[in-house]
Formats: structure tokens, sequence, C-alpha cells
């Protein structure tokens, strides 16, 4: 096993932006959260692919397996844990592309809580040469987030994926995702 990996040498770029922006000067105002992020996973030796950092996308961000090595799981709300890198294999690019709106329920020192509205698109590829950043599976969904010091980000998102899953006739459907700790 130690010498199938011996030279196994590879690249991984990656581009995350977010911004936030109140909609009004008031206190109590929404934000608009806008998120853009793409990720490729190339090699120097065309006939070994990395089995190492791949990409895992689809579903809470959170959890998830994979047949790979040390993959990085990229949320998409509305399906599957997994379910949109192809056919099960490793992801070797993404993208995520997101828009939310989000509007404060309660804003005290010990205690935040907003609701939030949004739509988001994403997709991985098996091979980085047909990464395409507009070829996107869709959702759209509402949730919750509650920030408690002592526990930390919380919350509960509904999702709604309006297209097919690669390898499946269905669509992503409607989806329940948890977020505990962390923001995806």
């Amino acid at each position: 096993m130690k010498e199938k990996y011996r030279w196994v040498e590879y690249h991984k770029w990656k581009f995350k932006l977010r911004t936030y922006s109140a909609l009004s000067n008031k206190n109590k105002c929404p934000v608009l959260m806008t998120r853009v992020e793409f990720g490729i996973l190339g090699s120097y030796n065309g006939h070994k692919k990395s089995p190492f950092e791949t990409f895992y996308m689809g579903g809470d961000g959170m959890s998830g397996y994979s047949s790979g090595y040390a993959t990085e799981t990229i949320g998409l709300r509305g399906y599957d844990n997994g379910s949109l890198t192809p056919y099960g294999y490793d992801g070797y690019a993404y993208s995520r592309l997101a828009l939310e709106l989000r509007y404060p329920l309660m804003l005290e020192t010990s205690t935040s809580i907003y609701a939030l509205a949004f739509v988001e698109g994403g997709n991985a590829w098996t091979d980085p040469k047909k990464f395409n950043p507009f070829d996107m599976k869709r959702s759209a969904g509402a949730g919750v987030r509650i920030f408690l010091p002592m526990i930390g980000l919380m919350g509960i998102d509904w999702a709604y994926g309006f297209d097919k899953v690669f390898g499946s006739k269905t669509y992503g459907g409607s989806q329940f995702h948890f977020i505990i700790g962390q923001e995806f």
C-alpha cells in the first residue's frame, strides 16, 4: 500500500469569496450574503491521479463518506451528502455559488437568532478538464440560525434540490440539514 502512493504529486487551487451587505442603515436590518467558491485538484502525472484532498460534494457539508483519502466535504443544501460527486467517485473540481438573505430576529450580546432564505447552485467533476462553473445543480430553501456563546452556531435548513443527481433518475428533492458549530 505504501508503494502504491509513493510518488503521487498534485496541486490544489481554491478560491473562496463571501460578502455581507446590509440592506438598510437600521440596527435590525436584513443582510444579503453572497458566496462564490471554486476548487481544482490537478496532477503532474496524468496517469497517476491523487486519491488525496479530493472534493466530496452535496448535503450538509458536515458528514459523509468517500472512497478516497482526506477528502474535503463541500455542502450544497437540497441534495444528499456526496450525491453531487459524479457516480460516487472523488471530485477533482467543484464550483458553488450562493445568495442568502438573512433577517435578524434577536440580536443580544449573549444570543443571536436570525432567519434566512437562500438560492444556491454547485457541481463537482471527476475530470478538471470538464470543469464548467455554469453547469450547476440548483436548490433553494429557508432556515434558522442560533448563536449561543457556550455552544456556538446551531441551525436547521430546509432545501429543495431542483436537478437530477448523477447516475440517478431522481431529483435532489426536499431535504432537511442540521448545522452545528460551523457555517458551510
